[in-house]
């Protein structure tokens, strides 16, 4: 048997149950609920929507929020380094080339391609988000 937390939105099993009263981290607002239910909102949730506590405290699938604006900028912020990474990966033996005189003709159309976009790419603020057009990557 489980007990389930719409504060929290989580199941707790009842043999734990001494364990989180001796560290008083059980929620008040503990309801029943057997395995089917559990198993049930374990499982995936479906497209858009969590775990949580419907108006009558079972568990239930609830909206997933929105974003907040620092998670936004936080994703952006990665994303932008993960390109960034790609970008000076593809960059570093090009540029090697071109400085020792050994570039082709192409290996050099590729650097300029690959610098200009990591200069666009530099100046997207992840401050900006969601707002943010990022620069086309160039083929590789």
């Amino acid at each position: 048997m489980y007990q389930f937390s719409a504060s929290t939105g989580c199941f707790y099993p009842d043999e734990l149950l001494p364990a989180y009263r001796d560290n008083h981290s059980l929620p008040a607002d503990l309801m029943a609920v057997g395995e089917e239910v559990f198993f049930e909102f374990t499982g995936i949730p479906p497209e858009g929507k969590q775990r949580g506590g419907g108006p009558d405290g079972k568990p239930a699938w609830v909206d997933v929020p929105p974003l907040t604006k620092g998670q936004l900028t936080a994703l952006a912020a990665a994303e932008k380094e993960q390109y960034r990474i790609e970008a000076e990966d593809i960059i570093s033996p090009l540029a090697r080339a071109e400085k020792y005189g050994i570039a082709t003709s192409e290996e050099l159309r590729s650097l300029e391609r690959w610098e200009k976009y990591s200069v666009l790419l530099n100046r997207i603020n992840p401050n900006d988000a969601p707002d943010i057009t990022w620069p086309e990557k160039p083929k590789r």
